[in-house]
């Protein structure tokens, strides 16, 4: 057995030190083409980043993040502006509703008032502002098909749209 003064454990260098980039967590090949070279993170320009100079988003005000949309909903049950359920909405009925201070949108047939949730739109009012009294379900299915609508605005949920009928009165469409 060798002798126990001249053991010892072995020094190890460092790992060299790698930086975190952008994309280092997921990368997709899945085009076949050779990706751009990673971006160390502390380098990413402004315009990469979240809610700042990118199409489509806007910086939010203080106090209104999707954060505090949920608190917001769970202090206050009730935004629909109107006292109990409506079950039988119309367009027409919809169409009475365009205003940021009553603004009114059917999602899948369901009626939303929109107006408690304006301030804490991520794509900031302008782009809701086209919608108010019309039906929104195609606007949402492009740009938000992940998103629970009903989870998300469940206490501005005004009440359903009727079907869509014809002259004598028989729904249309399926």
């Amino acid at each position: 057995m060798a002798d126990d003064d001249d053991f010892s454990f072995p020094t190890l260098s460092p790992p060299a030190k790698v930086p975190l980039t952008a994309a280092s967590t997921v990368v997709d090949r899945s085009n076949g083409k050779q990706a751009a070279a990673p971006v160390p993170v502390n380098q990413v320009s402004a315009s990469r980043r979240p809610n700042v100079g990118r199409p489509g988003k806007v910086p939010l005000e203080k106090g209104y993040s999707q954060v505090e949309w949920m608190m917001k909903s769970r202090r206050q049950p009730n935004l629909t502006g109107v006292e109990g359920f409506q079950r039988h909405l119309t367009m027409e009925d919809v169409r009475k509703h365009n205003t940021e201070e009553d603004a009114w949108v059917v999602v899948k047939r369901k009626v939303y008032n929109i107006s408690p949730y304006l301030r804490f739109h991520p794509g900031g009012v302008a782009i809701l502002r086209t919608v108010f009294g019309k039906d929104a379900s195609a606007m949402f299915a492009k740009y938000h098909p992940w998103v629970n609508i009903d989870a998300l605005l469940q206490n501005c949920w005004v009440g359903v749209l009727d079907a869509p009928t014809n002259k004598e009165g028989a729904p249309v469409g399926g």
